[in-house]
């Protein structure tokens, strides 16, 4: 599915600091693994956007073949870098062969997916894994007690952002536990691999071209007017102009095992 043209015109160099932090990058790198790769590996940035993932982990490390794949042509039009490969496609039906991927990415991407498809999709990713082959999943995590609350403000921003919900469903922003039972219920083997914060301002989302100034009035309201526990778990302040609040992230390292027992893979 060709994602619709509103998503194009988002500017992530300008919008939360998050896609443009050196650091939290560093940490995506390391938990590939890819500096310690034998050979050429084939990394392919899922839900890649305009594909910074993909270019700023070719510039810590070259010599493999880069991909990136999105639903959004325009996002894909806006990467540079001419060796890095573009696929238009639809990570629900992702038109990579199985066991060709050694190196998997997806940052802020899962969680855009509504709940009931979050299994399929992964074991989607799982096959097109080669055995031993690696997923990271850079991703929003609810606290306990707090999904809920940040479903729904994040499926606001969502719908203000363009986004249909009749057509493509809500988000799902797990807890820490339920992304591990999703991933380990497929067959990865996973691990925490490390925690990271997001730290936003509602302003962050005008200047990204994710909402307008009208909408981040509402936003503000939403996220102001909410119970103190919530304001707590979230850090959720105002600050002379803007509204803050920190998302918590989580980084998972999920690997399918390597060798095969009875046509399931099993670890060695």
């Amino acid at each position: 599915m060709v994602m619709p043209e509103e998503y194009s015109q988002r500017d992530f160099a300008q919008g939360p600091r998050t896609y443009t932090d050196s650091a939290f990058l560093d940490t995506i790198f390391i938990a590939t693994k890819l500096a310690e790769f034998k050979g050429s590996a084939l990394v392919v940035d899922f839900m890649s956007g305009p594909g910074k993932v993909a270019s700023g982990i070719k510039e810590r490390v070259s010599g493999h073949r880069y991909v990136a794949l999105d639903g959004s042509v325009g996002l894909l039009r806006k990467i540079a870098d001419p060796e890095l490969e573009r696929v238009v496609g639809d990570i629900r039906a992702t038109p990579l062969k199985p066991n060709s991927v050694d190196i998997g990415i997806v940052r802020y991407g899962i969680k855009d997916i509504p709940e009931e498809q979050q299994l399929d999709v992964l074991r989607q990713i799982y096959e097109s894994l080669k055995p031993g082959g690696k997923l990271v999943i850079a991703d929003m995590v609810s606290p306990e007690g707090a999904r809920e609350w940040n479903n729904k403000q994040h499926s606001q921003k969502q719908q203000f952002s363009g986004r249909n919900i009749e057509t493509e469903g809500e988000c799902n922003i797990p807890t820490e536990n339920e992304w591990l039972t999703l991933l380990r219920e497929i067959g990865f083997e996973t691990e925490v691999f490390g925690y990271y914060t997001s730290y936003v301002t509602t302003t962050d989302w005008v200047n990204g071209r994710q909402i307008t100034d009208k909408q981040r009035q509402l936003m503000d309201k939403l996220l102001l007017n909410t119970p103190d526990e919530i304001k707590t778990a979230f850090n959720i302040r105002q600050e002379e102009e803007d509204v803050r609040i920190d998302y918590p992230v989580i980084i998972i390292k999920a690997v399918k095992p390597k060798t095969e027992s009875g046509g399931v893979y099993v670890a060695e």
